[in-house]
């Protein structure tokens, strides 16, 4: 991995029942890279980890953050504003299938567009009749394709990404062969993929838009 050892780790806001982020997206942060000039979205956001962690290692010129859940975004705008980056991280609270331009820039008048140069995700793994669901509805949703299916992930990175831009998803290894073909159905093509030593059978997979 890229640095991992280089970024600490800042104490963050979470739920105390509800779902709490874990090592995936600790790994996705640090496997994905943003310049300086790039935007970022993050969809799948929960707390906000993702962009903070990205942010701590190479700040970029903006990111957005999209989660569904209330409680979690709400608690994704807290870490951002005590570490100082309302103006560099936005989050927004809504369902990442029905988001449009407005919904972006009413976030911030610093989101210049509706597209961006990277988008990062960290989606619920399982399909929703795959397993035993988490009586804790939030922790199922993060876990379950209950909301969001892992096509509607990668429909909305497409819609969102600048033609070139680069896609870093987390998923499981079990399921990579879906990930590869759902990809290639909406124009991602795969650069590479990386496994995680530390979390067996998770995959890291990065793709650009052609």
């Amino acid at each position: 991995m890229h640095n991992a050892t280089c970024v600490a780790i800042p104490q963050l806001s979470q739920p105390r029942r509800g779902y709490r982020f874990s090592a995936d997206a600790v790994a996705l942060a640090d496997f994905a890279q943003a310049s300086a000039t790039d935007t970022v979205l993050d969809l799948c956001s929960g707390c906000g980890v993702v962009p903070i962690l990205m942010w701590q290692r190479s700040p970029f010129r903006y990111g957005v953050g999209v989660e569904l859940d209330a409680e979690l975004a709400t608690l994704a705008r807290r870490n951002v504003a005590q570490l100082h980056l309302e103006d560099k991280i936005h989050i927004v609270q809504g369902d990442i299938r029905f988001l449009g331009p407005d919904d972006f820039q009413s976030a911030s008048s610093l989101v210049s567009s509706s597209r961006f140069d990277l988008v990062t995700a960290n989606p619920p793994y399982w399909p929703a009749d795959e397993g035993r669901l988490n009586p804790n509805l939030q922790k199922a949703a993060a876990r379950h394709e209950i909301f969001l299916t892992l096509h509607e992930v990668l429909a909305a990175a497409r819609r969102f990404l600048k033609p070139g831009g680069r896609l870093y998803l987390s998923h499981l290894e079990s399921r990579k062969s879906e990930v590869l073909e759902d990809l290639k159905q909406t124009d991602l093509v795969i650069r590479k993929t990386q496994s995680v030593s530390r979390l067996p059978g998770r995959v890291l997979f990065e793709s650009h838009l052609k």
